[in-house]
């Protein structure tokens, strides 16, 4: 299996006052945290060593991991001295993971098999990137993607009265050499801002996974909760 990063770097400012104190991947969600929920679904997938990539208080996610045994990983921090965005902080990890890795937002609600979106990627050792799209319910405020069958076309916001498909970027890819080298190493950059684009620019090839399996993204409040009310009773 490719190496696996968890990029928990930051502290959710639209989260408000909730993370005066811990880092957004740390808050409650049914209970647990949200982080440990993520560990548990790579574990179920396969993954038994982990990466995290922290910022944002990083003794907070130490204090309560340790080293990963009590849910069957072993886990690894990398902790950034100056920000580095999402794309920048995993760039910076090459060195000792290599050049093809699995990224997954330390934000996110994921009931996925990961390994089945790996299996995928390794399929199409030509593509830079392998990045997996759902549909989402709140287009405005989400990074969307145009496609062509498998192939990534281009990124956009969705505006009101223009037209557009709910299709959304769910913050899950597998990326690959060219695009890490796009990530500057003396400035911050992010993955869906900054760098999937200057890849499609650059001619890149960025192939879409398609999955309706559940990736809640849960960067506000409301997210959080409303995941939350969807969340099995018995996990």
């Amino acid at each position: 299996m490719i190496p696996a990063v968890i990029v928990a770097g930051g502290r959710g400012e639209r989260m408000g006052g909730a993370t005066a104190e811990c880092p957004k991947p740390m808050l409650p969600f049914g209970g647990r945290p949200i982080l440990e929920r993520l560990i548990e679904a790579l574990v179920r997938s396969g993954w038994r060593e982990l990466t995290l990539s922290l910022g944002y208080k990083p003794e907070v996610v130490r204090e309560h991991f340790g080293d990963g045994s009590r849910w069957g990983a072993r886990l690894r921090y990398a902790v950034e001295t100056s920000p580095r965005g999402t794309a920048g902080a995993v760039a910076d990890l090459r060195g000792e993971l290599g050049d093809d890795l699995l990224v997954v937002y330390g934000d996110l609600y994921a009931d996925m098999d990961f390994k089945r979106f790996a299996d995928f990627h390794a399929a199409r050792p030509e593509a830079a990137a392998t990045l997996a799209l759902i549909e989402t319910d709140h287009p405005f405020d989400s990074d969307l993607a145009r496609v062509d069958g498998e192939r990534l076309t281009g990124f956009y916001r969705a505006k009101p009265g223009e037209p557009h498909e709910p299709l959304a970027l769910a913050a899950v890819w597998a990326v690959r050499g060219p695009v890490l080298d796009l990530a500057p190493a003396d400035a911050p950059s992010d993955f869906g801002r900054d760098v999937f684009p200057q890849a499609l620019r650059r001619g890149l090839d960025l192939r879409a996974y398609r999955t309706k399996e559940t990736l809640a993204d849960l960067g506000t409040p409301e997210r959080l909760a409303r995941a939350e009310a969807l969340l099995p009773r018995t996990r």
